[in-house]
């Protein structure tokens, strides 16, 4: 699983002439990513009391995401399984899953987006960096499960 790696190992993973972990999971942790400087953000702020109910969606969005990047793998590793099977409706079945998981990652990750900006507003100001960060993370999460969502629907079409 990704969240078990260390860095480096799963940098080497993603750098490797296999196809999987590939974009979508790097969308996804990306996400975690920019879910993970809201939390930070929001814990540097004084009154804590104040952003507690943000740091705590920020957590389940980053655990969600975090998910959906081991999910992501899952999905696609399926789609090369059932190319190699030459099963026309095992190839639709996996890559309508190979959509749903880029369309779950942009959803949350646009949600991290929304807290990231108000947390860039009432957060702690010397964090203020960190939070306009985890806008931009949030967004090229979006836009690259955007492009994931895309590859995988242009195949779709192709059966």
């Amino acid at each position: 699983m990704i969240k078990d790696k260390r860095i480096g190992e799963f940098l080497n993973d993603v750098a490797s002439s296999k196809p999987t972990p590939g974009g979508g999971a790097i969308a996804a942790l990306t996400g975690a990513e920019a879910a993970g400087l809201v939390e930070m953000v929001c814990n540097l702020t004084k009154p804590y009391g104040s952003l507690a109910k943000t740091a705590e969606e920020a957590q389940k969005l980053r655990s969600d995401l975090l998910n959906l990047a081991d999910e992501d793998v899952r999905a696609f590793d399926r789609v090369i399984f059932a190319h190699r099977l030459k099963d026309n409706e095992e190839i639709k079945s996996s890559l309508k899953r190979a959509i749903e998981v880029p369309e779950k990652v942009k959803k949350l990750s646009g949600r991290v987006e929304e807290l990231a900006k108000e947390v860039s507003q009432i957060g702690n100001k010397n964090a203020i960096s960190d939070a306009k960060t985890a806008v931009h993370l949030a967004v090229a999460a979006q836009k690259s499960a955007d492009e994931n969502i895309e590859v995988n629907r242009l195949a779709l079409e192709k059966f």
